[in-house]
Formats: C-alpha cells, sequence, structure tokens
C-alpha cells in the first residue's frame, strides 16, 4: 500500500446517495445533495482554490432523515439538513481553514 499525504487544506463530502424510487427512506440524492454539491464546487472553482479545498460526491454519510448531509475534514464536522443558504457559511469555513 502506498500513503500519502492528503493534497488538499479541506475535503467537505457531500452526499448525493440515490435509493430506488419507493425505498421508505429518505436520500440526499432526492433532497438536492448533487445540486448543493455541485455549487459547493463552484464557489471553490471561481475563488480559484481547487487546490486547497475539495468538495466530493459521497454515498450514504447516515442520518438520512436530516438530509442533505455535509462532512468536513479536518475538522470532522458533520452538517445536516444543508440548505442552499448554508452553502456560503461552509465555503467561508474552508477558505479559512485553507
Amino acid at each position: 500500500m502506498l500513503k500519502f499525504p492528503v493534497p488538499y487544506q479541506t475535503t467537505i463530502f457531500v452526499c448525493t446517495n440515490q435509493r430506488p424510487e419507493g425505498h421508505p427512506k429518505p436520500c440526499c440524492g432526492r433532497r438536492g445533495g448533487a445540486e448543493l454539491r455541485e455549487e459547493l464546487r463552484e464557489m471553490v472553482r471561481s475563488e480559484g482554490l481547487e487546490g486547497r479545498i475539495r468538495v466530493f460526491a459521497s454515498g450514504c454519510l447516515g442520518g438520512c432523515e436530516q438530509g442533505p448531509i455535509a462532512l468536513s475534514f479536518p475538522d470532522g464536522q458533520l452538517m445536516m439538513g444543508v440548505k442552499q443558504d448554508d452553502l456560503k457559511g461552509i465555503f467561508a469555513e474552508a477558505k479559512e481553514r485553507s
């Protein structure tokens, strides 16, 4: 196994999990997770911070009932019920750490 240092100061995972239609449990993918991820990525790009902040799509992070969910590192902050209005604050915090 090869190990390398993490190339980004801040990494944010945004759940984009999609459950099958009719599944009894909700999913972040149907609650706008992919759109939130893309908007956050665009904020990073527009500031030229791609080398310092990375936004990844993720599978289920748990807490589906409170989704969409995001998780940031290195601070390990779990954010539930993320809305479009929250993205500026999430980005500002990531920018401060980077």
